[in-house]
């Protein structure tokens, strides 16, 4: 049991989460840092969740049912019902490990201007047997633009999950609270403007979360043109946020990496956002990025370039 500590909140929207909310709750509620509340903003009663959540009997749990109107609107009640001096968003699908609040707080101390992250890691099946953990450049204490230039930079793609990290209110305070008029990819915007407004980004090393993957109608593999459009906005936001803090060749090949990665995504359903975001690449100076695939795809890239590889591949279905 933990006396005299700080109140850790953790704020999570949940949407037709009744197959996975228990075991979330279950995690949280079984964290050896106890000084917890996990507030729940159920985004439009349209399954069993609210039951769920009420047989749920542990003073530290509150909910409370709102109409839907999204993930980010529904982070934001939560966040305006906490009380707590740290803040942890969750999705209502993942899971931490036993030790990751107490070990975040551990290492970030009182640096109320910083951040700490966690390591990650995807699994798809109910019983995580096939949880693997991500490689990343980024697991180690880094300044906060540092941190974003570094993730963006080798891939064009990063890991921005809200769950990994743990932030003083004092920043959310700063950076202001979650776009509502975004859905898909709305972490992007608002986690860089978390991370460029921290002094740094401390890494814990035994601090772990597991992201869910796979699951049909899951908001992240949406591609409807509303969604795109989100992720568009949501880039662009995000991207003139970090050259806002630093605008330099590498804080450049960053955001034209992470277009780059998008441009891929947009084509060639979506040609008006790949035109858009090609156009933002030229601006910024060219991308360097192997956009990923076998080796023939790579080769066919740089013979016939990254669209009419595409298209071979979505043709006879991997290339």
């Amino acid at each position: 049991m933990f006396l005299n500590t700080p109140l850790v909140s953790v704020c999570i929207p949940a949407y037709r989460s009744e197959k996975y909310i228990r075991e979330t709750i279950d995690c949280l509620l079984k964290q050896t840092y106890q000084n917890l509340e996990i507030i729940v903003i159920i985004d439009g009663a349209e399954d069993d969740t609210e039951n769920i959540l009420k047989s749920i009997a542990d003073h530290r749990l509150k909910y409370l049912l709102q109409s839907n109107k999204g993930a980010a609107a529904a982070r934001n009640t939560a966040y305006k019902l906490s009380k707590g001096e740290f803040i942890k968003f969750m999705d209502a699908d993942d899971l931490i490990n036993p030790e990751c609040i107490e070990l975040q707080l551990q290492k970030l101390g009182d640096n109320q201007d910083c951040i700490v992250s966690a390591k990650w890691g995807r699994f798809y099946t109910a019983d995580r047997s096939d949880f693997k953990l991500a490689p990343e450049k980024i697991y180690k204490d880094l300044r906060g633009i540092d941190w974003l230039i570094n993730s963006l930079i080798y891939s064009g793609a990063n890991m921005m999950q809200p769950g990994i990290f743990l932030i003083p209110r004092a920043i959310i305070e700063k950076a202001g609270l979650w776009n509502e008029a975004l859905s898909l990819i709305d972490d992007f915007e608002y986690m860089v403007r978390i991370i460029s407004g921290s002094e740094k980004v401390y890494f814990c090393e035994g601090a772990v979360l597991m992201y869910r993957s796979g699951l049909s109608g899951n908001l992240s593999g949406e591609k409807s043109a509303l969604h795109m459009n989100s992720a568009y906005q949501s880039l662009t936001l995000g991207i003139e946020r970090i050259l806002e803090v630093q605008n330099d060749t590498s804080s450049r090949l960053a955001c034209a990496n992470i277009y780059q990665k998008w441009a891929y995504q947009f084509y060639p359903d979506h040609l008006e956002l790949c035109n858009k975001t090609e156009e933002k690449i030229k601006k910024l100076g060219g991308s360097d990025i192997n956009l990923g695939g076998g080796d023939l795809f790579i080769l066919l890239s740089k013979i016939i370039g990254w669209k009419s590889a595409k298209k071979l591949k979505m043709f006879f279905g991997r290339v």
